[in-house]
Parts: C-alpha cells; sequence; structure tokens
C-alpha cells in the first residue's frame, strides 16, 4: 500500500539533444538550361516511316522464304545504301 501512495516519478527527456538544426545561408545553385539530347523529330518521323514501309515488310516476306536472319540485314543494308545513293544524287525522292 505504501508504493501506491508514494508519489509517480516522470522521467523528462533531455532537451539537449532534441534541438533542431541549424540552417545555414547556402547559395542556391542557378539554374541552368540544358538542351536535350533528342534527335530532331523529322528524322524520327522519317525512321518510323521506313520501318514501317519497307524493312519489315522485307522482313516478314524474307522469313516466308525462308531466308535467315543474316542474310536480309545485308540485304536491307545493300538496299539502303542504294536508296542513300540515289536520293543524293537526286534521281529519287523520299
Amino acid at each position: 500500500m505504501a508504493t501506491l501512495a508514494a508519489p509517480v516519478n516522470i522521467q523528462k527527456t533531455s532537451t539537449k539533444f532534441l534541438q533542431t538544426r541549424k540552417r545555414s545561408n547556402r547559395r542556391l545553385a542557378r539554374p541552368v538550361r540544358v538542351q536535350a539530347a533528342l534527335p530532331n523529330p523529322d528524322l524520327v518521323n522519317y525512321a518510323q516511316l521506313q520501318l514501317v514501309t519497307w524493312i519489315l515488310p522485307m522482313t516478314i516476306a524474307g522469313r516466308l522464304l525462308k531466308v535467315e536472319y543474316p542474310e536480309i540485314a545485308v540485304g536491307l543494308t545493300i538496299m539502303t545504301a542504294a536508296k542513300l545513293g540515289l536520293a543524293a544524287n537526286g534521281i529519287i525522292h523520299y
């Protein structure tokens, strides 16, 4: 019974460790304009057009004719070089 009548000692947390951080006056970084390293949108559209209009159909046709992928890649590379050469000389326009 004596312990029930005794006052309860409440422990208080030391405020020494609860101090807020001091903020230092830091100089803010200047914003720098960064230009994205994205390709030209016209080039992207042209690449998509080429892929859909003749690279994929040629690959599918080659596989249906039982041509292996390395041979298809060589054929597509030669066709690309020929198209670029003809376009550079003004023979074809695309």
